[in-house]
């Protein structure tokens, strides 16, 4: 029987360049190299292996941020970032592990869990999530005052724009930088109460 997760012909040095024009899907148009099945294989050759790798982080960050997807299940077996019906290949989910543990080096993904089936995809750096905060807070007086991880991911109450949507997983990891930079406190709620940020 045929596994779920599909990851088609292995095809070490066969992969052509993303070049020519993007597919589109929706909004989102989809770089060249999604429409080839080797590259839902990952490769052995280690140069190859490493431009594929690039290629695909380079996706999942920008499908992300376009999306404005914060928090990726890596089992959602046809998932559209990582399943390709046009050429039916999926990547498989050791390979979608492999992506994003390269994605953790740089700072582009953190694993939720020790399973590794869960990550927050941060498409915008930890510290710029954070600076983009405190800048709304000082704006909006906040300084002194906590406000809970929710509001601040409310898209009627937060900063808006690119926060519009945001995941709490980062807010919460926005507050920990400014704690670090001495610039906020994080406070367990309790109770049931939510997570709240004191801006300093």
């Amino acid at each position: 029987p045929r596994s779920d997760f599909h990851e088609g012909t292995t095809q070490p040095d066969a992969l052509p360049s993303d070049e020519g024009p993007p597919r589109m899907a929706g909004a989102f148009a989809f770089p060249d190299f999604f429409e080839y099945p080797p590259y839902f294989t990952i490769q052995p050759t280690p140069e190859t292996q490493r431009k594929q790798i690039e290629l695909w982080k380079s996706l999942i960050l920008r499908y992300c941020q376009h999306h404005k997807t914060h928090v990726l299940n890596l089992e959602e077996v046809d998932h559209p970032l990582f399943s390709n019906p046009r050429c039916d290949r999926k990547l498989s989910l050791d390979a979608r592990r492999t992506l994003v543990d390269d994605l953790t080096k740089n700072g582009g993904a953190e694993w939720l869990g020790a399973g590794r089936t869960r990550c927050v995809v941060l498409w915008r750096s930890v510290a710029s999530w954070g600076e983009a905060v405190h800048a709304w807070a000082c704006e909006c007086g906040h300084q002194g005052a906590v406000v809970t991880v929710g509001e601040i991911a409310d898209p009627r109450e937060g900063p808006g724009g690119d926060f519009v949507g945001v995941d709490e997983e980062v807010v919460v990891r926005a507050a920990r930088y400014l704690e670090a930079m001495g610039k906020a406190a994080l406070l367990a709620g309790e109770g049931g109460d939510d997570t709240g940020v004191k801006f300093l």
